[in-house]
């Protein structure tokens, strides 16, 4: 399942940030682009997440995840 990263920006500073999923990408970014519009000098960024590496852990009770590092890549459609 691919996840997307949104920025919301205002006068090109950064505001928020939020992690959506592809099902309400396009809901959740409307509803942004209607409540925070670009003539009040606002804008959008939106990046698709993708899993790089994982770092894991062996050991005598198996294997445990520690933690998922993610590049993300410029999505178009924002």
């Amino acid at each position: 399942m691919n996840d997307y990263l949104i920025q919301l920006h205002r006068d090109g500073r950064l505001w928020a940030e939020l992690t959506v999923g592809a099902a309400r990408l396009d809901e959740v970014r409307g509803e942004l682009a209607d409540r925070f519009p670009a003539a009040e000098g606002f804008a959008l960024r939106v990046q698709q997440r993708r899993e790089q590496r994982r770092i894991v852990e062996c050991g005598p009770d198996g294997i445990r995840l520690l933690g998922v590092h993610y590049h993300y890549l410029e999505y178009p459609d924002a």
